[in-house]
C-alpha cells in the first residue's frame, strides 16, 4: 500500500478529522470557484497534477481532451446520468431496469435517516460523489450517530468546485440507501467507451486487503505497466468475468450518444448489476503512466463540435 493510501486510510478511521478536512477543503474550493475562471483553474490544476501545461485549444492527450469537453461540450443527459439516483431512471428509460440495484431510501440530510428503516446490511452513498459511502454488514454495530456528520459534510460539497465538472454544478446532493449485493469486496468492472466503442476496461479489486486498479484492452489483455496513480497495480490478469461480453455490449449501447463515458458494472453470481456512469474520471487530472497510454486513449477520443 502506498504512503498516500495509508494516510487516507488513517484519516478515514478518524471521523472528526474527516469532517474538518472536508470542510476546510470545501471552503477553499468554493472560494476559488467564485473567483477563478474555469479555464484558468483547469490549466493551473492540470499542470500541478500532471506535470505539463495542457493544450486546451488543440488537445492530444486523453486527459487534455477531458478538460476540453468540460469547457466546450454540453449534453443535457450528462448531469442526469452523473447522479447516482437519477442515473437509475435514465437506465430504466433505456430498458435496463433489470440491472439496477434497488433504492431503499433517499435522503436530503443524514439527520433524516431513521435506523429502524434500514435493513441489516446496506450501503449508504452520496449521489454526487466518488468514494463517499458507508458499507454496513451488521446494523447492530453500525454507529449511525457518529457518521451523520461525515455524510452531511458530503452533502455540503459541490463537485464542480473541485475540478470544474459542469455536470455537477446544479445537482442536488442526496444520500441513497441500497441493499448489499455481496458481503465480500466487489470487483468493479469499468468500461471506458470512446464515441460509443469500448476500448479499455478499468478493473478495481481487492487482494489480501489491498486495493488494486488495473487496465485491460477490450479483449481482456492486461496493460501490465499502466497506472492512473490512484492505487497499486496488481500486475497479473485476473479471470475474465463470464458476463464480460454482455457487460461490454451494454456499455457500448449506453455510451452511443456521448463522446466519452465510463460505465461501471458488478458481476455477482453471474448476474450483472449497474454501478454508475462517469464522464470525467479523476476529473481528468490523473497522471497516467507511462505517458503513451494517455496519448493512446486520446487518439481514441474524437471530439464533437463545440456546443457552448
Amino acid at each position: 500500500m502506498t504512503f498516500t493510501a495509508k494516510l487516507k486510510n488513517s484519516i478515514k478511521q478518524n471521523d472528526l478529522a474527516r469532517i474538518l478536512i472536508e470542510e476546510r477543503k470545501r471552503k477553499k474550493y468554493e472560494k476559488l470557484a467564485k473567483t477563478v475562471p474555469d479555464r484558468e483553474f483547469i490549466e493551473s490544476l492540470y499542470e500541478k497534477r500532471i506535470g505539463r501545461k495542457p493544450d486546451l485549444d488543440n488537445p492530444v492527450y486523453f486527459t487534455e481532451k477531458l478538460q476540453w469537453l468540460k469547457l466546450n461540450y454540453r449534453n443535457p443527459d450528462i448531469p442526469l446520468a452523473s447522479d447516482k439516483f437519477e442515473a437509475k431512471k435514465y437506465m430504466e428509460r433505456l430498458g435496463y431496469s433489470a440491472l439496477l440495484i434497488p433504492t431503499l431510501a433517499v435522503y436530503d440530510s443524514a439527520d433524516d435517516i431513521n435506523p429502524d428503516d434500514l435493513p441489516e446490511k446496506f450501503i449508504i452513498k452520496a449521489t454526487h460523489g466518488s468514494g463517499w459511502n458507508f458499507i454496513c454488514t451488521d446494523k447492530n454495530s453500525f454507529d449511525l450517530k457518529r457518521k451523520r456528520g461525515i455524510m452531511n459534510s458530503w452533502l455540503k460539497q459541490n463537485l464542480y468546485d473541485y475540478g470544474r465538472e459542469w455536470n455537477y454544478k446544479e445537482q442536488t446532493p442526496r444520500l441513497i440507501v441500497e441493499p448489499l449485493i455481496d458481503d465480500k469486496p466487489l470487483v468493479d468492472y469499468k468500461f471506458l467507451c470512446f464515441n460509443g466503442s469500448c476500448r479499455a476496461v478499468q478493473v478495481n479489486h481487492d487482494e489480501s486487503g489491498i486495493h488494486y486498479v488495473d487496465y485491460y484492452d477490450s479483449d481482456w489483455n492486461l496493460y501490465r505497466d499502466m497506472s492512473s496513480g490512484t492505487a497499486d497495480i496488481f500486475g497479473k490478469a485476473i479471470n475474465k468475468p463470464k458476463k464480460f461480453d454482455e457487460m461490454k455490449e451494454i456499455a457500448e449501447n449506453i455510451s452511443e450518444k456521448f463522446p466519452f463515458v465510463r460505465v461501471d458494472f458488478y458481476n455477482v453470481d453471474e448476474k450483472i448489476y449497474f454501478g454508475e456512469m462517469t464522464f470525467f474520471p479523476g476529473s481528468g487530472f490523473w497522471r497516467i503512466t507511462p505517458e503513451k497510454y494517455d496519448r493512446m486513449f486520446g487518439e481514441w477520443l474524437s471530439l464533437p463540435e463545440k456546443t457552448e
